[in-house]
């Protein structure tokens, strides 16, 4: 079994630190284990999200961090797979949502628990995609780091599923794909050239979580429809089709990665 080394920031309630154990010890059983895993649990929001903007700063990670917000996290960014928790962020989530969310990153520490997942070559699509844009290296970095993270997340919500943590992963694919209202108040004119394409770019985290279950659950077709109703109709079609090319994507991470990439490129940026 993995051995897990908990730490706690702030007033962490024994019976809930030790769900969260079980949870997580519940799930390696049925997908698979790491050696070790280091569990984070917080009280306080502020508190995780402050501690994950630093690690992100103090490792160099280039682009937004990934987490930030969510009510759990995993990172292997200083080579050992490590899971954040925040108990207020999770406090008064629905059961099912909170088992995704843990399991989604228990999935990731399998997955994904080194830091070669976390160091990706740069490909040449989205150097591309930046010059196309009037951009940076900076914008291609950000770019790269976004579509890792959604290429991350289908290869995890895969194996779960595969498992059979269907129903779970619904739930969570919803938390991620559904936008918020600053969402929606952002998808107006851009004020900056990389603006519209970070956030198509993030966009993709929630149409990786939901690409495996497309195939097994009539009803996420639905969901994705609806929680990108917002956007215009060729972009949509396109966002579609991006989860279409994971689905049929053979091969390891990078070579996913590749993929998307080349995709995002050829298909997407004309939507920016």
């Amino acid at each position: 079994m993995t051995r897990i080394f908990l730490s706690r920031f702030g007033s962490i309630d024994d019976s809930i630190a030790h769900w969260v154990l079980k949870t997580l010890e519940d799930c390696y059983r049925r997908i698979g284990q790491p050696a070790i895993l280091e569990l984070w649990v917080f009280e306080k929001a502020s508190r995780m999200d402050a501690v994950l903007a630093e690690e992100a700063a103090a490792v160099g990670v280039r682009g937004p961090a990934s987490g930030l917000g969510f009510f759990a996290t995993h990172d292997a960014w200083r080579g050992t797979p490590r899971i954040m928790v925040c108990l207020e962020t999770m406090r008064g989530l629905p059961l099912l949502l909170r088992l995704g969310g843990l399991r989604h990153e228990a999935g990731h520490s399998v997955l994904h628990g080194s830091l070669e997942h976390y160091i990706f070559p740069l490909p040449g699509s989205l150097l591309e995609a930046s010059r196309r844009l009037g951009g940076s290296w900076e914008l291609a970095e950000a770019l790269l780091y976004l579509l890792s993270v959604a290429v991350k997340d289908y290869e995890v919500a895969r194996l779960l599923v595969h498992h059979g943590y269907v129903d779970c992963q619904l739930a969570y694919a919803e938390y991620v794909i559904k936008p918020s209202r600053e969402e929606l108040e952002a998808w107006g004119p851009p004020s900056t050239p990389g603006e519209r394409v970070l956030h198509i770019a993030s966009i993709l985290k929630g149409v990786g979580c939901l690409a495996p279950l497309l195939e097994v659950k009539p009803e996420a077709r639905g969901l994705m429809d609806s929680s990108l109703a917002y956007l215009p109709e060729g972009l949509r079609r396109r966002l579609g089709e991006t989860g279409e090319t994971l689905l049929s994507s053979e091969g390891d991470t990078l070579h996913r990665l590749q993929r998307v990439s080349d995709f995002f490129n050829e298909r997407l940026l004309e939507f920016c």
